[in-house]
Formats: structure tokens, sequence, C-alpha cells
């Protein structure tokens, strides 16, 4: 089959191709490695044990047990992507004995790039991987990014006018104000903390609801989404087992960074009624499937433990082709593929969580909760808050500097408080977490999207108290110091150091923010070829109604699809029949007007999201693996030669240990003798220096010993007679 310029055969079924041939093994007529048997390398799944299950559960007798499984190790990521392990370089000289050192980096090369492109083929059509490197997937994700945060903002802004509207005596603050004070962190103690059986994961601290998000309370949590099931299919399967009827825009689809083995989670944000819809349908759906195990065909009747739901539920996801189709366009016209080639079935399981997301708290240091910092912390958050507003557009009403304002009347005035200035800084860290996703007090970095914030993999997934006894432990830590009299300037706590730098460098970055100049959802370059690709997409689905299209003589159009054949009266109500009964067939033919911007951006990367490589280092150290680094040329390192060097470091450290406790031993013995040392320490270290000494007795060196006994002087006790006792008389 034709192969394009990026490796990839062409043009046949897209989302399925089969893995790139990975460099020969052996070059020449050399000996053949070790590892002669191939590593598994199916896509669709290697092939499992088929025989058949019991007609029940119990067994009549032991001897009819199966025989117990053998437990079968998980399989290296890297065998998707290779066929072999990549040979290190005393194995390949092997099998290569009149080749060089060039000759092997080319080896290596090819392999590590052969490995890269397969990579790329087989996630090219996952929404994950189009979420990274494609300009278009990348400027929809910022898009979605944009409109949460717009709800939240809007959110944030009518949750403080209706508190404020609440609120009896304008000098009281409004319960939005005082749920939003982080001044009343209490630290725990360790062993009580530490204790995994404790109920309590955030120590007896109240979680501050303003700092909460809004969408917290409408997703529903998916965990372990494997990397080739994609959004639309995982949502699909999500609302196959919703029987409500919900509007597409409520439904939305969060889904977070993949982890090192690509697998990722994923949030559904949907109203209560579709989420809880949705949870008892898979909870009685998985209870029906229990009981078809136990007596057939009886009545359900409700029972009270119905209404248990537990904390997961399994959910199966049909993900057979990343666009949906059922059958494969050959020539990209409708013709019928060859015989076996249509889409193979494919299933994965995925996991629903029923419990609530709570973020998690934490108390910060003594020194970090200080009130001496309350000044200086609110006008650098109201800084940053500013300068995000600014440069993501957010309306001029939601602003942080128009919330504040209306929170807190008093704060610009000359009657404002210390403590009206502690609740303008826990409004402005709320403001920043939960409209921009940024963490104030723990680096101040910004999180990219909601579900790493809900999957706990960013600073922001944590709210930070401020320690309540923060001034009087530093009095006393005060006071002690002066009674002891240490000499020097006080120094400057770590934590302060690290926060202060953070706070420095965000508000460095934010300055090129309020620089005037036209404004960008990603950047200039990402959102002009995301616009280039729409409109290459729009070429093409123009070209693929023409593609499959056939016009009589009379006017009248015919679908050209094989397993279709309809006829229509002319080509307009064709184009509406192939726009809507045959989607999927021109989501694939849109999807390859991304394909040159992807591979540009995947080539152009230094560190890509493949698994390390295994390395054959022979039988000495087997298969190693090896991190593929580098972007015009990807590499990976041979790290048999470092091995080799790190064993015989070690095998010197031995025989230098060994040498070491020789001699303490000869030292001591000659310390407690008076003469010289004795005879059998004399002896070379090759001869036996015959028996131990200790009381150590050798079980397999049997010995005979005799043993002499007298009986001369022993004295024999004569037992005395036994009465003889009187029989009586019977009467």
């Amino acid at each position: 089959m034709a192969i394009d310029e990026f490796g990839r055969e062409v043009p046949g079924s897209r989302g399925h191709h089969r893995r790139s041939p990975s460099p020969p093994r052996h070059r020449g007529d050399g000996t053949p490695s070790h590892l002669n048997e191939a590593l598994p390398t199916s896509r669709y799944g290697r092939e499992r044990d088929e025989r058949p299950p019991g007609p029940g559960r119990k067994r009549k007798h032991r001897s009819e047990s199966p025989l117990p499984r053998r437990k079968q190790s998980k399989a290296h990521p890297s065998t998707r992507y290779a066929e072999e392990p990549m040979l290190c370089q005393y194995l390949w000289k092997e099998a290569n004995p009149d080749k060089g050192e060039k000759e092997y980096d080319d080896y290596r090369r090819g392999y590590c790039l052969n490995y890269v492109r397969t990579f790329f083929n087989e996630h090219m059509d996952d929404s994950w991987f189009r979420s990274l490197y494609s300009p278009l997937g990348t400027y929809r994700v910022a898009l979605q990014a944009q409109d949460r945060m717009s709800q939240e903002a809007e959110t944030f802004a009518r949750e403080l006018r209706e508190s404020v509207g609440k609120n009896k005596a304008e000098s009281d603050s409004c319960l939005f104000v005082l749920n939003a004070r982080l001044g009343g962190g209490v630290k725990q103690a360790s062993s009580y903390s530490s204790s995994p059986s404790k109920k309590n994961a955030n120590g007896g601290n109240i979680v501050p609801s303003t700092h909460v998000f809004n969408t917290s309370a409408q997703v529903m949590q998916i965990q372990e989404v494997p990397p080739h099931v994609t959004d639309e299919q995982l949502t699909a399967a999500l609302m196959s087992h919703c029987t409500i009827d919900a509007k597409s825009s409520q439904i939305v689809l969060h889904s977070s960074t993949p982890a090192q083995d690509l697998s990722r989670s994923c949030y559904l944000q949907a109203p209560g009624d579709v989420r809880k819809d949705i949870i008892q349908n898979l909870n009685h759906l998985g209870r029906t499937e229990s009981n078809q195990n136990g007596a057939a065909n009886k009545a359900h009747v409700p029972r009270k433990e119905d209404t248990y739901i537990p904390k997961t539920l399994e959910l199966k996801v049909e993900c057979s082709d990343a666009y949906g189709r059922l059958e494969m366009d050959a020539d990209g016209k409708g013709t019928a593929p060859e015989e076996g080639g249509g889409v193979p079935a494919r299933t994965a399981v995925v996991w629903v969580s029923t419990q609530p997301i709570t973020p998690t708290v934490k108390v910060l240091s003594v020194a970090v909760s200080s009130k001496e910092r309350i000044q200086q912390d609110k006008e650098a958050a109201i800084k940053l808050a500013n300068a995000f507003d600014h440069k993501r557009d957010v309306p001029q009403d939601c602003r942080l500097e128009a919330l504040l304002r209306m929170a807190l009347p008093r704060l610009q005035g000359s009657d404002a408080t210390l403590q009206d200035t502690e609740d303008a800084l826990d409004v402005s860290i709320a403001y920043l977490r939960r409209v921009h996703l940024f963490s104030f007090y723990n680096g101040c970095v910004a999180a990219s999207n909601i579900s790493d914030v809900f999957n706990g993999n960013n600073a922001a997934s944590t709210i930070h108290l401020r320690l309540a006894n923060a001034d009087d432990i530093l009095q006393q830590t005060q006071n002690s110091a002066n009674t002891t009299e240490q000499a020097g300037s006080p120094k400057v706590d770590l934590l302060v150091q690290r926060l202060n730098d953070a706070i420095e460098n965000s508000l460095e970055e934010s300055k090129s923010w309020d620089s005037a100049g036209p404004k960008y959802l990603v950047s200039s370059k990402i959102d002009s070829q995301a616009k280039d690709i729409e409109q290459d997409e729009a070429r093409g689905e123009e070209n693929w109604i023409k593609n499959h299209s056939l016009i009589d003589n009379d006017g009248r159009a015919r679908c050209s699809f094989h397993f279709c054949r309809k006829l229509f009266k002319d080509i307009t109500f064709l184009k509406k029949h192939l726009l809507k009964k045959h989607p999927e067939f021109l989501k694939a033919e849109r999807a390859k007007c991304h394909d040159t911007y992807m591979m540009e951006s995947w080539d152009k990367q230094e560190q890509r999201p493949v698994p390390p490589i295994l390395v054959d280092c022979g039988r000495a150290f087997s298969t190693v693996p090896s991190p593929v680094l580098g972007a015009a040329e990807p590499m990976a390192a041979d790290p048999e030669p470092e091995l080799w060097k790190r064993q015989e470091e070690r095998r010197k450290q031995d025989e230098e240990e060994k040498a070491r406790r020789e001699r303490n031993y000869d030292n001591h013995n000659q310390s407690n003798n008076d003469g010289g040392p004795p005879a059998a320490l004399n002896q070379p270290l090759s001869e036996p220096r015959g028996p131990r000494q200790n009381g150590f007795v050798d079980v397999d060196d049997m010995q005979e010993e005799k043993v002499e006994m007298a009986f001369d002087d022993i004295e024999v006790q004569v037992q005395p007679p036994k009465k003889k006792k009187k029989k009586k008389k019977l009467l």
C-alpha cells in the first residue's frame, strides 16, 4: 500500500494504522541474540483464555476445580509501538562484526525515529493528542476554558450581589465575605493527621465555601479512561444511560492531562437531574447483570438494598473507531473495501465515581500566616487579578476591582480596618482560584484546565488557610531568641522567601499582558493556523460531497456509498442526506486537514509523551528502559556500558570491604595475643586452617566418638517386697 511523506499507509482505514515495521534486528549474517521470542504487539488485545465458563458457581467435587492460573506480568507499554527491543552496541556488533560505531548510531537513529512515528500514527486520531498538537484542537480547548471562566466570573459576581442585598447592616460584612475568610486554620498533631483511618482528611478545618468552584457540584468524575477512547465516545456512552432530554449546550466534558501511562480522568458537567439519572441507570444495570448469574427469570422485587449506590460504577464504552464508522471508505469515493477490511469491534471499561468532589484544605506555616504580610499580599493579589482580567477580557461588571467596591465599600476610605484589608485579600484569592485557576499561596501558578484542578494534579487543587495564632507563636519565638541573646541579624524563613520570589516573578510576567495591541486566545500563530484549518475543512467538505455523489443523466443524484446507494431528486437533497446519515465519514475527512500541522508540532518537541523504549542488554541485565529524547533526531542512549561500569564499581567496593574486614580481624587477633600471631593465621588463605576454636559444630562432618562406661562404684537400690493384699470374702 502507498505511504505518504509521514511514513503512514494511505488511504485505507484511517484510525486503524498498522504498526510500521521496526528496523531489522539482525543486519547481515550474524549470530542471533538470546531474545529469540518476539514480544506481543497486537493492537486489539492478545489471545485470551477462551475456555467456556462452568454451568454454575458451585463445584461438585474438588477434582473438578480448575488449575491455578499463572500470573502474567504486564507488558511494557513500548511493546505496542515496537516489535522488538533495541539492541545494545555489544549485541549489535556480535550480529554485525564488520560494522562500526557509525553504523550502530544509524541503527539507533532509525529505530527511535520509527518508534516516534509509530506512536504518532497510533494516537493521531485520539482527542487528547489533537488537543495538544493540532492548532485547531488547542484553540477549541482554550475556547472551552474561556467559556468556563466567563460563567464562573458571572456566578461569582451574582453570589456576591445576592449576599450584599441580603445584608441588613452596612457596617457588618456580608455572608459571602465571611465565607471567604482564610484566617482560622488549625494544625493537628502529626500522629493524628498522618493516620489514614481518620475520616476528616482536612484536619478539622472547614472548607471556605466562597473558594469552592460553582461547577464542583455539577460534575461527575470518570476514572481510568484509556487513551484510545475519545471525548465524543465517552459522552455518547454516558448519555446513552440517560432517559432525560438534555440540551447539548448543557453537557460539557472536561478532560485532564494524560498520565505517564496515557490514561486520564474526565469530568462530565451536566444538570443535577441528568447526573442523577445516569448514576441510577448504571447502578440498576449493574444489579441486573449480577442477578442474571443467580436464579433466572424471576420477577424483581424492590428491596431496601436497591437504594445503595457504590462509590464507583462500571461503564462500557464502544470505541471501535475514533469517528464512529462501522464500514470503511476504501478509495474515498464509497467503494467497498477488501474482504475483512471493516472496522473491528472494540470496547473499553471506565469507572464512574459517585462521590462529590471536595477540595483539600491545608494550613500555612507560621511565618507565611503572619498578619504583617496582609497588606503587601493584598496589593499583589489585586494586581495579579487585574492583569488576568485584562488579558482574558472578563466583563467589566464581573471584574475583581468592581466586586471589591461592592463587597467592601470602606476599603478605599480612611476608616478601613485591618479586618477589611484581610477580607479584601481573601476575596481576591478566592476570585483568582475560581475564575483564573490561580493558586496564590502555592507557587503563584495557574492551571491550564479545570480537570487538572479537580484531579488534584495542580497547585490550585488545594485551599490554604492561615494559622490562627501565628502572631502569638512568632512573638514567643522572638522572646526566646532574645533571652538566649543570639547574635546576628534575624534569618529569613525559607517558605517566606519562596513565596516572595513567586509573587515577584508573577508580577513581572503580568506586566507584559498590559501592553496595548491585538489580543489572542492562545497565540498569534496558533490562532492563525486554527483559522486556516477551518478553511481547509470547508473546502474538504465540498470535495467530499462531490466524490460521494453519482449524478444520472436525468439530474437525479445517488449516494455512492456501497452500503447505501439511495437515489434523490437532485444534488441538494443528496447533500442533506450525506451530512445527516454519514457524518462520521465527513469527520474522518476533515481530520486529514490537521495532519501536516500536527506533524510539524510533533517534530519540534524535545520531550514527547512516548514511553521509554526497551534496550536488550544481554543476559546479565535483560531489557532496560531508555527514554527517547530529541526534536529533529530522536535518540535513546545505550544503557549497557553504564550498567557494566556500575557493576564493576560495586564489585570493587565489595572487594575493598572484604579486605578491610580481613585486616581488622588479623589486627584484633594480634592485639589479644602476648606473643606472635597464632599459627593458624600464618597459614596462606588457600590452605585449610584447621578446625575452628569457637563453638560451631558442622553437622555434615560426622565423627565417631568412643564412650567408656564403668559400673563399679554404682550402688543399685533394692526395692522392698510388695505387701500381699487380702482378698475380701463375698457375703
